[in-house]
């Protein structure tokens, strides 16, 4: 299919070696467990090869792994975006914040995200010893392995807390492993994220990491982190690289050619354009949408807010109505892609920026940055002027702006401790442990080294 192809060499940040990896890439299997290093790696070619095969296997499913849709669908039932039409037991368990040790979804979370950092891991040690790479070359292949382990690791520290941090692939090693504590992981985080920063090109080719994937990364980390002048030196880095901009219409944002893409996955699944696409899409007007939209959320949105027009829709079923996202508009595809998967987007940075400038106290800038988005979104300036109003309205802006986008309202809640305050107002079931995910009981009787987390 031609765009199988297409990602296959667009995936190449431009660089010579990268450009003639396509028929060589057909040739040479992604990365997987019974691959040795030696083989995989003896040349530029097969590393580019391996690397494009991570991005690849993160995106070719139609099912909700940790990369294809399940940081949007299972957070989004916890907190307080989603419901189901359907009836799935263990949905219904994300959506009440019941979730069982046995749960299969979560049970997905975990175990590609694992993938993704092993085959990272693989990538990194077959690096290294490679004798066929240069050592710039090394730095390059090495820093993209690491900024998928990085990202990865984010999203599992947030979503569990304290979890094993493997770094090898070895499994004499990895299979008794204890969980390693919030700090640590956050540690190594930065410290992968900044040896992508240190190693990747100042580019906008977001098909694959850059240094601005990275900076965003990173500006993310240090808010989580509390580390406020670090997040807004980091966000500034992209917001003032002058290589991204806001699209002016918000049904472009998530198109292949958005120019706010800093980092985003192209689809390879045949016939399919997203995993979002494919699976909030109905199929037509008069079908129940699976996963609906609390009226909460949509009663959120202010008036004349152009994401709840543009990024929402409706269908009315039987006298119903069932509002779904709407953010990626098409399910399926006869050609190339026209969306793409989007990790991290310039929107994102601005926020970012307004909540670090505002806990610094310097409100014009809070004000600025927030006013730069409010605005593309047809709204009027803010008119929050100090440090309490402030928060307020970039919690609410983050609302509007990543609804159902990579978990971004399941981890602000965390983040802030607003979780025990919000969702015990629409879930009567909400217990202070559901801010943490169980480990998969699988995982726990593979491992006797790890502990549960409290409450399961």
């Amino acid at each position: 299919m031609k765009f199988k192809k297409i990602i296959l060499c667009v995936a190449g940040l431009g660089f010579a070696i990268y450009l003639s990896s396509c028929k060589k890439f057909v040739e040479i299997s992604p990365p997987k467990n019974q691959l040795t290093a030696d083989k995989v790696f003896a040349d530029s070619t097969d590393a580019n090869s391996a690397i494009s095969g991570i991005y690849i296997d993160m995106i070719q499913s139609t099912s909700f792994s940790i990369t294809s849709g399940g940081l949007t669908l299972y957070p989004g039932l916890s907190a307080d975006e989603l419901s189901q039409s359907a009836k799935d037991a263990d949905i219904n368990a994300l959506y009440i914040n019941r979730i069982n040790i046995e749960n299969r979804y979560n049970a997905v979370l975990w175990a590609t995200a694992y993938k993704y950092i092993y085959d990272a891991n693989t990538c990194i040690e077959g690096i290294s010893k490679s004798t066929g790479i240069s050592q710039s070359v090394k730095n390059l292949f090495t820093a993209e392995a690491k900024q998928i382990r990085a990202f990865m690791y984010f999203n599992l520290v947030n979503l569990y807390g304290p979890v094993p941090l493997v770094r090898t692939t070895d499994y004499h090693v990895n299979d008794l492993l204890p969980r390693s504590p919030v700090d640590s992981i956050y540690a190594q985080i930065l410290a992968d994220a900044t040896f992508a920063q240190s190693n990747l090109p100042k580019n906008n080719r977001s098909e694959r990491a850059n240094y601005y994937a990275a900076t965003a990364l990173l500006a993310k980390v240090q808010l989580y982190r509390k580390n406020y002048n670090a997040a807004e030196t980091e966000a500034s880095k992209v917001i003032n690289s002058g290589l991204f901009r806001l699209e002016d219409d918000l049904n472009n944002v998530f198109l292949a050619g958005s120019s706010e893409a800093i980092w985003k996955i192209i689809p390879v699944y045949p016939n399919v354009e997203t995993p979002e696409g494919f699976n909030f899409v109905p199929s037509s007007k008069t079908v129940s949408p699976k996963y609906i939209l609390n009226n909460d959320l949509i009663n959120s949105f202010e008036t004349g807010d152009a994401r709840k027009s543009k990024w929402t829709a409706t269908n009315v079923v039987a006298g119903t109505s069932y509002p779904y996202p709407f953010k990626y508009k098409k399910a399926r595809t006869t050609g190339d892609p026209s969306e793409n998967y989007i990790i991290f987007r310039l929107a994102e940075q601005y926020l970012i920026r307004a909540e670090a400038r505002a806990t610094q106290n310097n409100v014009n800038g809070a004000q600025a940055d927030l006013n730069i988005i409010r605005n593309r979104a047809g709204l009027n300036n803010t008119t929050a002027n100090d440090l309490a109003t402030l928060l307020t309205a970039i919690e609410k802006e983050r609302r509007s702006e990543f609804f159902c986008e990579w978990g971004n309202r399941w981890f602000d809640l965390k983040r802030w401790r607003r979780a025990d305050i919000i969702l015990p107002l629409t879930k009567p079931n909400w217990l202070p442990t559901s801010v943490l995910y169980p480990i998969p009981q699988k995982e726990i009787l593979r491992n006797p080294t790890l502990i549960q987390n409290p409450g399961y």
